[in-house]
């Protein structure tokens, strides 16, 4: 950086560095991490972290499908963008997506029509209901953007596990979240939700 003096945004990267803050990750939390492929979708930065033991990815287009499916093809694949053409469902089901988040019922009557309950390898797909609260926190609120009230979380949390998927639940407070009480809250309206469900 010194010797050059680029004028225009350059990327460096410590593979080293990124595998450490992957395997501090894996080693705090006990649930399956996933990386957000939107966030950064250089190939180095696949690769490094699918060598550090990320086998999860989160992915919001066809297009980072087909990439994680080249770069690390055995990992677990989350669509989490709640809104997709038809075309954009069959894809993905090619590519044995585990796990859809929906926050409409429209969206999710294409799921069903299109989805197979199983995976390739046996395992239910799974269905997320994402919900949204009116809880401030955030730089940038996801509430205004995505995600079902409650109400409509329970009606598909219900219908998705009436279906015979995996029915499960999500949420994003927003970005840069940093209040502690709108994670307090959207985990007490997913029990809401849950026992409201019956699941």
């Amino acid at each position: 950086l010194r010797s050059v003096g680029p004028n225009d945004p350059v990327m460096f990267l410590s593979p080293a560095a990124l595998q450490a803050q992957a395997h501090r990750f894996l080693e705090g939390f006990p649930g399956l991490v996933t990386y957000a492929v939107k966030s950064n979708p250089d190939e180095s930065i696949i690769t490094n972290l699918a060598a550090a033991g990320v086998t999860g990815f989160d992915v919001a287009s066809p297009e980072e499908i087909a990439l994680i499916r080249r770069l690390v093809p055995e990992a677990a694949l989350h669509y989490n963008n709640p809104v997709r053409a038809r075309h954009e469902i069959v894809f993905a089901v090619g590519r044995d997506v585990a796990s859809y988040s929906v926050d409409s019922l429209s969206e999710l009557d294409k799921l069903f029509a299109l989805v197979p309950t199983t995976r390739a390898n046996g395992q239910r797909v799974e269905i997320t209901a994402r919900y949204k609260l009116p809880v401030a926190g955030a730089t940038y609120d996801f509430g205004a953007k995505f995600g079902a009230t409650e109400e409509l979380a329970t009606e598909i949390l219900r219908r998705v596990a009436e279906c015979g998927y995996t029915p499960s639940l999500t949420f994003h407070p927003g970005t840069q979240c940093v209040d502690p009480q709108a994670w307090d809250a959207y985990i007490r309206a997913a029990g809401r939700i849950a026992q409201a469900a019956g699941v």
